[in-house]
């Protein structure tokens, strides 16, 4: 029996520079400096053997997050690790990044040969992930879309129960060639679909569409045909599409020198901004997202053929291509994965404000089933006022803010967040304040600190990155016998709060309004001692996105918005109600609803993503059971009497019953627009507005959409603005099925979206809260994701008459224990 293991043998050469010390995109840091320092020496003291089953052997145990090949990865420093948040570390440092925390140069492993489907695939534990990453020493990996290939792919391995391994190959060309070899198991690496590669490996369904591009310096004038480029060097990735690209365009331009080269054309572009290079060849999608962080590049011709990117695996792997399939859908659902660091324009022509916050009482929880919150409110109102969809993300820690505002992930932080000199030293700049606070110290209710000297020989609990803790070393200056302990980053105030009630912590700093909150609720806690530090909150942004930040303190200056300000003031923070509990219990159980169990158990026969459903329903009924509209559609699902009895479903106030014709309804719906060219996210929208407007309206706001030029198989910013016209005389009078009030599915559409994505997003807080202690529940729960696996895919012929015998072959699988 042969074990994926990490050998003992140093780690030199090209890939030593993997664990350089690479530049911080922050505001002062040169990005095109190149920086260079030997890889780290792995000992056989850390050499770690992988069993098949995933466990580490007794004799070289390792802690879960040692960095690789260091010798002090044993005692690794915790308050090391509260200070890394920029994630990127020395090669001598204490801690391994978690960017590449799991990840190996192949020649550096005992590998094992697997060329089975997802069950022998399985069998092992593990999901061998292949790329080829390059040096990227003068660029941050998060700039790249590498980086996103890479978490993605974990993410996926982590849905089917697998461990990710990472495993650099030296060059692009090794790619396919190992896998095939059964040295991996998918390719994660932008690969473009061709003829010639469908040849000899399977192509998932789409992840990108894409063009390629002829980049040179910025300062290059436009190529034309008769442009001469004599004696230029045009640079391209060995075993890349770009190859054959760059010989046919030197063939138009005599004298231009092609070099194939084994770099990775991520370098090659970092090359060409430096004018190591004259010009290579690039796909636009990983370009654009390498453009982000260097300005010295121009995309100087776009070919006119337009690629798709796509994940590869072996061929007569069908189960491990539904899976595969699965998640790439759900990506396209619930999130938008594009990292981007533009100004307000740039997310205008994206269309989607990115927020990110945590979830707590003050600023974004869920209360039967609704998204409340001081700050997603007004972020509503924001996104809505610059006519922008509003993306939320939780990050897991508050340290996070910071490193998702430079690393392109989300556009502002929001999370009654106080402006520090040493948050705006990092790169960040504040908005006009949203309401101000006061600062005290908070105890359990039988103590009685009436001065600053009643702390001395108490201890503060705090967390590194919090505002407070400047205030807590001023205040350590006049009593010196108070004590500091830092708590994680991980851990909210309320946890805080909790461990005071305890008596497990002594006390805290916090604001006044956050106390008053948990007042709401409980009264074994108390805002003891006021210390004279008011602040504002504010949002956050980049401080080089001045249109933004104006934008937003506009906003905030509107008589609109201060009075709407005053208003959700008195509601969150002078007047809560006891709402502790209720996020208490989706915490505790993971519930979003009184009828998930329904939902999960019809999402599973019929295929859909339970989340989706849910949240759809809240539109509907807001989990009424006898709820009944002015027409008579009727129960959670309002399905009108007519279509329940085509289903064969009778009396829909029943939940069970208004839950299966509802999903019966929306299977019949996803069925009409099978085979039209349609993405399948785009497929999930249009069978929504039809269950809301009617199939015959959303064929008609199809081809209006058609006539006005827009694509007829897109919804968002497309066929739903065909749907507005619907309901104006000279648009309805020519259509097909005459007038709609389409402002009707517009909003539908545009809600449930919004209330799924929050919903994905509070249950993946949940569940990185319960840590990883993965059961088969959780797994069956956690498959049917994305969009129901209908679409053809190139080199899989599924059973259509049974669609749901394969997922249940897979759920099987998935129930085995590694070895079984």
């Amino acid at each position: 029996m042969q074990f994926l293991a990490r050998r003992p043998n140093p780690v030199s050469g090209p890939v030593g520079i993997l664990f350089t010390v690479l530049i911080l995109l922050t505001s002062g840091c040169d990005r095109h400096q190149n920086q260079n320092a030997d890889g780290p020496k792995q000992t056989s003291q850390q050499t770690e053997q992988l069993t098949e089953s995933g466990q580490t052997t007794p004799e070289t145990k390792q802690t879960d997050n040692a960095p690789v090949g260091t010798e002090d990865s044993k005692t690794q420093d915790p308050e090391a690790q509260d200070s890394e948040i920029s994630q990127l570390t020395d090669p001598n440092s204490h801690s391994l990044s978690p960017e590449l925390a799991g990840e190996y140069p192949i020649d550096q492993i005992e590998n094992y040969t697997e060329t089975g489907d997802l069950d022998a695939i399985q069998q092992h534990g593990k999901l061998r992930i292949l790329v080829n990453i390059g040096t990227i020493a003068s660029l941050h990996r998060a700039a790249t879309r590498q980086d996103l290939e890479i978490d993605q792919a974990r993410r996926m391995a982590e849905r089917l129960g697998l461990e990710p391994v990472v495993l650099y190959v030296d060059n692009f060309a090794q790619l396919i060639d190992y896998l095939n070899k059964g040295k991996g198991d998918i390719i994660a690496n932008d690969l473009v679909i061709t003829d010639e590669r469908k040849k000899i490996i399977d192509f998932s369904i789409p992840v990108a569409d894409t063009n390629l591009v002829l980049v040179s310096h910025k300062d290059v004038p436009d190529i034309e045909k008769n442009t001469d480029l004599k004696g230029k060097v045009l640079a391209v990735t060995r075993g890349t599409v770009f190859e054959a690209r760059a010989h046919s365009f030197a063939k138009q331009h005599p004298g231009l020198e092609v070099k194939v080269v084994d770099t990775n054309y991520v370098d090659l572009a970092v090359e060409v901004s430096q004018e190591d290079i004259d010009f290579t060849i690039l796909d636009d999608a990983a370009l654009s997202q390498v453009m982000q962080f260097l300005s010295d590049l121009k995309k100087n011709i776009i070919f006119p053929e337009q690629r798709q990117i796509a994940w590869a695996i072996r061929k007569d792997s069908p189960q491990f291509m539904q899976a595969i399939n699965d998640k790439i859908r759900h990506i396209k659902l619930t999130r938008s994965t594009q990292r981007a660091t533009g100004d307000l324009k740039e997310i205008k022509k994206r269309g989607i404000l990115r927020a990110v916050t945590r979830n707590n009482p003050g600023s974004y929880f869920m209360w039967k089933g609704r998204v409340l919150g001081y700050e997603f409110e007004l972020l509503e109102d924001f996104a809505k006022s610059q006519k922008l969809r509003l993306e939320v993300i939780v990050t897991p820690d508050h340290a996070s803010f910071i490193q998702m505002l430079q690393d392109g992930k989300a556009d502002i932080a929001a999370n009654l967040l106080a402006p520090t000199q040493r948050r705006r030293d990092q790169g960040m700049a504040f908005s006009d304040a949203t309401h101000s606070v006061k600062v005290g110290v908070v105890s359990r209710k039988e103590d009685d600190i009436k001065n600053l000297q009643d702390l001395s020989g108490r201890t503060v609990h705090l967390r590194k990155g919090s505002s407070h803790f400047d205030l807590f070393q001023r205040i350590q200056k006049r009593v010196p016998d108070v004590k500091l302990e830092q708590v994680p980053e991980t851990m909210d105030i309320q946890e805080i709060f909790d461990q005071i009630a305890q008596k497990n912590y002594d006390h805290t700093f916090s604001d006044d309004i956050t106390v008053n909150m948990e007042r709401g609720w409980r009264d074994d806690i108390r805002f003891d001692l006021d210390l004279e530090d008011d602040h504002d909150h504010s949002w956050m942004v980049r401080k080089d996105n001045p249109e933004l930040l104006k934008a937003i303190n506009t906003f905030m200056a509107s008589s609109k918005t201060v009075k709407r300000r005053k208003h959700l003031y008195t509601r969150y923070f002078n007047s809560p109600k006891p709402m502790r509990p209720e996020i208490t219990k989706l915490t505790a159980k993971g519930e979003i609803s009184p009828f998930d169990g329904l939902v999960q158990k019809y999402s599973q026969e019929y295929e859909f993503d339970w989340r989706l459903i849910v949240a759809q329903m809240f539109q509907e009924s807001s989990f009424n059971p006898k709820a009944k509209s002015w027409v008579g559609a009727r129960g959670l699902m309002q399905v009108m009497p007519d279509t329940g009895k085509q289903v064969g479903v009778k009396n829909l106030f029943n939940p069970e019953n208004s839950v299966r014709a509802g999903m019966k309804y929306l299977e019949w719906l996803y069925r009409k627009f099978e085979d039209k060219g349609i993405s399948p996210e785009n497929m999930m929208w249009f069978t929504l507005a039809s269950y809301n407007a009617g199939l015959g309206h959303v064929y008609d706001a199809q081809d209006l959409a058609e006539e006005k030029d827009w694509d007829r198989n897109v919804w968002f910013g497309n066929v739903e603005n065909a749907m507005l016209l619907l309901s104006e005389k000279k648009y309805y009078r020519k259509a097909r099925y005459g007038y709609a009030r389409g402002k009707e599915p517009y909003d539908y559409v545009r809600k449930i979206e919004a209330r799924y994505r929050t919903y994905v997003a509070l249950l993946d807080a949940h569940q990185r809260q319960q840590g990883d202690d993965v059961t088969l529940a959780s797994l069956l729960v956690l498959l049917p994701v994305g969009i129901p696996p209908r679409p053809q895919i190139p080199g899989i012929h599924p059973v259509r008459v049974y669609p749901s015998m394969r997922r249940r072959k897979i759920l099987r699988q998935l129930s085995k224990k590694p070895g079984d």
